[in-house]
């Protein structure tokens, strides 16, 4: 039984052209299927005044042409409509990440293990170990924020973000796990790097993780990393 189903929905306008839709204020697979399953509904009932809709942890944006609908007229069938709405399971697809964990491009990966109280090697252990699923994509063209972090793991982002985060670093931020999927400032804590490219703009689509995947990072050494394609720092 999903007990979330009780939760009411709570629909707040954000300024005069969206509408905030929460299902609950925490991290969760199931509050995940709840918010996708309400996107896929609201997708396939899709009004020509939706500009957008925007998955959150544990919510939903919708944005709407504030020229083409009240938000009466928007709220009513956000009423109607979600209703219908079904949990949306989890893809099935897993995907691979190949991570060479080291210190050249995971400047964090030491002191985050000393500040652990952990080696190198179990806190590669313990970052490898589960599967992550997708909650939701965004800050970056196919930056995936990652639930199912290890709790040993949890950590703060740094006080001074970095200017530049190389495309490719794989990093901490609270109880998230992430990718930046291209050059960016962010202060994550990084832990490595892959050289899987998640944004392809020239591809279709253009983001090789989606919405629901379940990704799975896995320690490659420095060798295979450059076979693969990855960039070493000088």
């Amino acid at each position: 039984m999903d007990e979330t189903r009780d939760i009411p929905l709570d629909l707040q306008p954000m300024g005069d052209s969206a509408f905030l839709v929460r299902f609950g204020d925490s991290i969760s697979p199931e509050l995940h299927a709840r918010v996708a399953g309400a996107l896929r509904t609201l997708d396939s009932a899709r009004e020509p005044w939706v500009v957008d809709l925007v998955p959150g942890y544990a919510s939903l944006m919708v944005l709407y042409d504030a020229l083409r609908a009240r938000p009466e007229q928007v709220r009513q069938w956000l009423e109607e409509t979600l209703p219908r709405a079904r949990p949306e399971p989890p893809s099935r697809r897993v995907i691979e990440v190949p991570v060479w964990y080291h210190p050249a491009v995971g400047p964090d990966l030491e002191p985050l293990a000393q500040e652990k109280q952990l080696t190198v090697e179990e806190l590669i252990a313990l970052h490898t170990a589960p599967e992550y699923l997708v909650y939701m994509l965004g800050f970056r063209p196919g930056f995936p924020f990652l639930g199912g972090l290890d709790p040993r793991l949890f950590s703060p982002r740094l006080s001074t973000p970095r200017v530049a985060v190389p495309t490719g670093s794989v990093g901490i931020g609270g109880q998230q796990t992430g990718i930046y999927p291209v050059r960016s400032p962010g202060g994550w804590r990084l832990l490595g790097r892959t050289p899987l490219r998640l944004f392809s703009p020239e591809a279709d689509p253009p983001f090789a993780v989606a919405l629901g995947d379940r990704l799975r990072f896995v320690s490659i050494p420095e060798e295979r990393y450059r076979a693969l394609g990855g960039e070493v720092p000088a």
